[in-house]
């Protein structure tokens, strides 16, 4: 899958509400926190300070990867020792999702 399946991908399911959009510029007080197989995790607010988040930023390039694991985060979200998944983003600053 190129970059561009991937984008459109992303593109049809945020427009059929299979996942979630939001606007990177609502996520404040960003703080690296870690860092996995596919990019960094920070720690954000969201609307107020009492809306903590995880933000994974995804920066592989192996976009069937990705869509995978979005996949299963979007299907596991009953399950109370699973972080749950609320949606996608884009940064600004670097094009990463």
């Amino acid at each position: 899958m190129s970059k561009q399946d991937w984008a459109n991908w992303i593109d049809d399911a945020t427009s059929k509400n299979y996942i979630k959009h939001y606007e990177y510029k609502d996520f404040f007080n960003l703080k690296e926190i870690g860092f996995g197989g596919f990019g960094k995790v920070y720690r954000a607010s969201w609307k107020n300070p009492r809306n903590i988040l995880a933000i994974k930023s995804i920066n592989d390039p192996n976009a069937k990867k990705i869509v995978y694991e979005l996949k299963i985060h979007r299907e596991v979200h009953f399950n109370d020792y699973i972080i749950k998944f609320h949606g996608v983003t884009i940064s600004i600053n670097n094009s990463n999702i």
